[in-house]
């Protein structure tokens, strides 16, 4: 059964539900939920989330009439990447008392830090909805709402930072961070930000709640939205949306707002009052405020940028409401001009309100609106920060189960085991040295599953992991486990550096982004069997981003991939004294501008192994999936006489093209029948390849007149590399100081 359509009929099973609260959750003496409990099912008397906890959400959480939910400053509620659809649903005669603080926010985030990755929160009122009948249902849980209480109260949010919500449950139903269904006025909502949603920020389905404060961040859809007759007032908004070359995707409206899209004349009408907003958009030919379907309103005190249509008015009831005063704008700056569709409230009627056309925007980052409008930082998230930046020159050691950023520039040491829990995120910025100390303790840093590394550094300012004893072999390296796929035994792994499992079937999983670093000394042995890597990736998939990497003078492999999908490009390795690139467990990724360099025996003080060492796996060679990476760009230079450059064995598949392999006395050498005989039937494939001396073939399958015979092969017992110096000459993208 798919995710979406286990989710829906998990959906209908939900509502089967009637215990007071989840079989995980345990309640303390002082009436809070203890910290880690699991948030599922319905609760029926109030909950108590306590300052500081995290929690994790797995599935619907419905609050029923009477029940109050109370989540305390500092909590932080992960949904769980499962086969669960994840949202907090509070229903008519229930309540939400989320009160964070600026210096402790409440966030609400997911495993998966991807857009659309949990169904944000629904809230269901009794105000008013121009919805046919006065009532409602709730695209998300099904829940009534609708009314005739306006002064209706459905709790407080107060500092509650809203990420990567916009759940997917079909084409028509897709999750907004706040949905807020009839919601009185008797609701308080202040200072809320929604963060990188695949769906709208906030939607007001009729209602006449109140909000201030209210930040979107490069939500895909609408950042605001409002339809069934909303009437209620938004003072101090803010929506920015991420450049599109750096976010992937333009963005749609910044506003968006309708009175009834089946009766545009629907009462109440739908008019609220908007104040001091600061809106700037990412897609050129998109709309920024779209004012349609009968819609009125009051908007004093707003700047819109950032689109080709900064405001577009359309249907006869929308304009006519701006003619004659019913609706108005005032104190108005845009980009561009106002595109009226009807043609009745022209951009002429626009500027002759007082209202400026074609204005600069003044804003060229977030920290510019943020000195606008200091009510909005410290708790609120742009998309180039994260929470918690460490000092200078701080240890990291531990376990971290929140967002950490280390600093750019900064110097930090290493000791122990640094491992970040699933929720939380390592950001470490450019120019970022991290120095393994040299003392008793065994130095690595372990991402876990739902956890992601986001280090990204730049041609000229790299980030360093280096050691102080400046020695192969003097520190762990990074080991980094996803949920893509392996095939070992039972499709599950538990990783050799640390013990953590690894493996799943989402061969998209993003563990993160890993650019522009340089890793110095790893390999450490904490016995015969357990090497550390440069880089181990542990069924790490596609959604993660790897260019630009170095492993230099490592005991062990520079980067070995256990399973997975991710991809990988512009990746050296130097000088590391087993193998350079290693593969196993039917990794299928690619590789694309590859180079291995083992600096001369003379020189180096050791010969390295393998330049690739490649399985399928080594106790099934015929375990699926099979390992098919593809390989394309190689430069392979290695400093032993007797031993293999490129080592194909144990059922690994391959397609490679455009590889020089030499400085081995066996440039290629195939292993096992099954790998051999995909060479020679086409399933995999070697081209425009050429290597220094002739193939040699265990089973004598793929010889090298087979080799010979396929395009643009050749041996050439010339080919070499005198220094690392001619490689740089011969790729371009090797240019800056990342790769010493």
């Amino acid at each position: 059964m798919s995710r979406k359509l286990f989710s829906m009929a998990l959906l209908a099973g939900m509502a089967l539900l009637s215990a007071s609260c989840s079989d995980d959750e345990t309640t303390n003496n002082d009436g809070g939920i203890a910290d880690g409990t699991t948030l599922s099912g319905t609760i029926t008397e109030d909950v108590t989330l306590k300052s500081g906890n995290t929690y994790k959400l797995s599935g619907a959480y419905t609050v029923e009439e009477g029940a109050t939910l109370n989540i305390e400053p500092g909590v932080k509620i992960v949904a769980v990447y499962d086969d669960n659809v994840d949202y907090i649903l509070i229903k008519q005669g229930a309540k939400i008392n989320a009160k964070g603080t600026a210096s402790a926010p409440i966030i609400m985030t997911s495993e998966k830090e991807e857009s659309g990755a949990w169904g944000g929160i629904h809230i269901c009122g009794r105000a008013h909805t121009n919805a046919e009948g006065g009532k409602g249902s709730s695209e998300i849980g099904g829940a009534e709402y609708g009314g005739n209480d306006d002064k209706d109260n459905s709790g407080v949010l107060q500092y509650v930072r809203l990420e990567y919500t916009g759940y997917a449950f079909d084409e028509e139903h897709e999750a907004n961070g706040i949905s807020f269904y009839g919601v009185g006025s008797g609701t308080t909502v202040d200072h809320c930000q929604a963060y990188q949603g695949s769906d709208d920020g906030f939607e007001f389905f009729g209602g006449s709640v109140n909000v201030s404060n209210m930040v979107v961040t490069s939500c895909s859809d609408d950042s605001f939205d409002w339809t069934e007759g909303w009437n209620g007032t938004a003072t101090d908004l803010i929506a920015i949306q991420e450049a599109e070359e750096t976010l992937g995707y333009a963005c749609d409206c910044l506003i968006e707002a309708d009175n009834n899209e089946n009766n545009y004349s629907a009462t109440p009408v739908a008019h609220p009052t908007l104040k001091n907003l600061i809106l700037v958009g990412n897609g050129a030919a998109g709309k920024g405020v779209h004012l349609r379907r009968g819609t009125q309103v009051t908007i004093e005190n707003a700047e819109i940028y950032g689109k080709q249509n900064a405001i577009y008015v359309e249907s006869a009831e929308t304009e006519n409401a701006l003619v004659n005063g019913t609706s108005s704008m005032s104190n108005v700056s845009i980009s561009g001009i106002l595109t009226s569709k009807e043609g009745i409230y022209t951009n002429a009627e626009f500027e002759a309100d007082g209202n400026k056309a074609n204005q600069a925007n003044p804003y060229t980052s977030y920290e510019d609106i943020i000195a606008k409008c200091p009510w909005a930082a410290g708790w609120t998230k742009n998309w180039s920060e994260s929470d918690n930046v460490l000092a200078n020159e701080s240890t990291l050691q531990g376990t971290i189960t929140n967002d950490i950023t280390l600093g750019a520039g900064n110097t930090y040491y290493l000791s122990g085991a640094y491992t970040v829990e699933a929720g939380a995120t390592l950001h470490i910025q450019a120019g970022v040295k991290i120095i393994s100390k040299y003392d008793d303790n065994v130095d690595y840093i372990l991402i876990k599953q739902g956890a992601k590394i986001n280090a990204t550094g730049t041609a000229d300012a790299p980030i360093v992991m280096t050691a102080e004893k400046q020695s192969a072999g003097a520190w762990g390296g990074i080991h980094i486990c996803g949920r893509a796929h392996t095939n070992a035994e039972g499709g599950k792994g538990s990783s050799e550096i640390g013990g953590a499992e690894y493996g799943g079937s989402d061969d998209k999983d993003n563990s993160g982004v890993l650019q522009y670093v340089r890793l110095e000394y790893t390999g450490y042995a904490f016995d015969e069997e357990h090497e550390a890597n440069g880089i181990s990736f542990y069924g790490v998939g596609s959604g993660t981003t790897v260019d630009h990497c170095v492993a230099y003078q490592g005991s062990d492999d520079g980067f070995e991939f256990f399973g997975g999908s991710v991809n990988v490009s512009n990746m050296v390795v130097i000088s590391c004294s087993d193998d350079s690139f290693d593969w196993t467990e039917g990794w299928n990724g690619t590789a694309t501008d590859i180079v291995a360099y083992q600096e001369p025996e003379a020189t180096l003080g050791y010969d390295c192994d393998c330049l690739i060492e490649a399985d399928n796996n080594e106790n099934n060679y015929e375990a699926t999936p099979v390992a098919h990476p593809t390989l394309k760009n190689l430069i392979l230079v290695g400093n032993g006489g007797s031993k293999q450059g490129v080592r194909l064995r144990r059922g690994t598949q391959v397609t490679m093209d455009n590889a020089q392999i030499c400085g081995k006395g066996k440039a290629l050498t195939v292993e096992s029948t099954e790998t051999e005989n995909a060479l020679v039937n086409g399933t995999s494939s070697i081209t425009n390849t050429t290597i220094s001396n002739n193939v040699n073939s265990e089973k004598g399958i793929y010889t090298n007149d087979v080799f010979a015979a396929a395009t643009g092969n050749k041996v050439d017992a010339n080919l070499s590399y005198a220094s690392l110096e001619d490689i740089k000459k011969a790729c371009d993208w090797m240019t800056g100081s990342w790769v010493d």
